[in-house]
């Protein structure tokens, strides 16, 4: 079983977890994940062209997933978020599905209290950053070392990289969102040969 994770933004995180081999070494260091970083000058149009083509790569480099987990993307608030920011992660997100569905790959969605909540644990809280808000960024990037997650080098980018790692680890929770009635089966049935090695294990 594969399963591609995505943490979509102008700095796409991807992650590639492969359960069965996470129960050999008996952590996560067999998880592989990556940036699909952009220029800063990239505009939206390029931005969404690059990221479609770059999964298209990905794919054809580690071969098609059984399931693909995106973070869930907020709707539009008016206020203090900057167009750019709502806009550069639904524009990845779309590039993202649409890539994968000219695949027949099927895909869900959660949220981030949902992830966070399975990959933490209920009772987790985050550090506070430098203005007191809770950093969620430095929390999936010391959790993923914590678990042997290899992540890239580049500070700036680990935490698109680390969150992507800790949805593909929590693709199997119950709140996952499928958009499209064709994908409802192909999770079934993911589930059901998940929880069969799993009592075999046993």
């Amino acid at each position: 079983m594969k399963i591609f994770g995505f943490d979509p933004s102008k700095s796409t995180g991807w992650a590639i977890f492969e359960p069965e081999l996470q129960k050999i070494d008996r952590n996560y260091s067999s998880v592989k994940c990556g940036v699909f970083q952009m220029p800063d000058k990239a505009d939206h149009y390029y931005t969404g062209d690059q990221i479609g083509l770059k999964v298209a790569a990905l794919i054809r480099e580690h071969g098609k997933p059984d399931w693909v987990v995106l973070e869930e993307q907020s709707l539009a608030k008016i206020g203090n978020t900057s167009a750019d920011a709502m806009l550069y992660p639904w524009i990845s997100t779309t590039a993202i599905v649409s890539t994968i569905a000219n695949f027949g790959i099927p895909y869900g969605t959660l949220p981030p209290a949902t992830w966070r909540k399975s990959f933490y644990g209920q009772t987790f809280k985050p550090p506070l950053d430098s203005k007191g808000k809770k950093d969620w960024k430095a929390a999936a990037v010391s959790q993923c070392e914590l678990i042997g997650i290899k992540l890239p080098t580049q500070k700036i980018l680990a935490h698109n990289a680390a969150e992507a790692c800790a949805l593909a680890i929590c693709w199997g929770v119950r709140e996952m969102k499928v958009h499209a009635g064709r994908y409802q089966q192909p999770l079934m049935d993911l589930r059901m040969q998940r929880n069969e090695r799993a009592g075999a294990a046993a």
